[in-house]
């Protein structure tokens, strides 16, 4: 197997997406409850979250909120390109804090408030958090809530913020 084979299926099996339920731990309160979050615009595609005051894209970029849940297919770039994405949009990347604050530690896969995330694919996030050098960010899994450091060509989920 080559080396741009094996980058490829490696791609292929961070990008796998998947509708999952949440394995929460009985009896244990939820770290992010409903009450956390409220939608800030009329089709609830933007969500504030209530304690950091930060807005979040509901769905992750390339999938629309339908009212229900998240549909289409999402689009996963590399860090260089969903920096340009986003520049002039009044979106940004998060930082590493800033996305593992919606990791709901009460839950596993999808490890996110279910209510008001949870209809995405799990997967790696970028984040704009460097990892120390100019080739690589820190991720985030959003199944797992598990960190990374991962080389920026590499097509990742993005989810934007503001």
């Amino acid at each position: 197997m080559t080396v741009r084979s094996s980058l490829a299926a490696f791609c292929g099996c961070l990008l796998f997406a998947h509708a999952a339920l949440a394995a929460c731990i009985p009896n244990e309160p939820l770290t992010r409850p409903d009450s956390r979050y409220q939608a800030v615009n009329a089709d609830a595609s933007e969500v504030k979250d209530l304690d950091t005051g930060l807005v979040w894209q509901r769905c992750v970029m390339g999938q629309k909120w339908d009212g229900k849940s998240c549909t289409g297919d999402a689009v996963a770039q590399d860090w260089n390109l969903a920096t340009k994405t986003a520049a002039g949009t009044g979106w940004r990347l998060p930082t590493q804090k800033e996305l593992q604050s919606l990791s709901e530690t009460s839950c596993a896969e999808l490890a996110l408030n279910q209510t008001w995330f949870g209809s995405g694919p799990s997967g790696w996030v970028w984040t704009a958090t460097d990892m120390g050098s100019p080739d690589g960010a820190v991720v985030v899994h959003s199944g797992s809530s598990l960190i990374a450091n991962l080389v920026k060509k590499i097509p990742l989920y993005i989810r934007w913020v503001k």
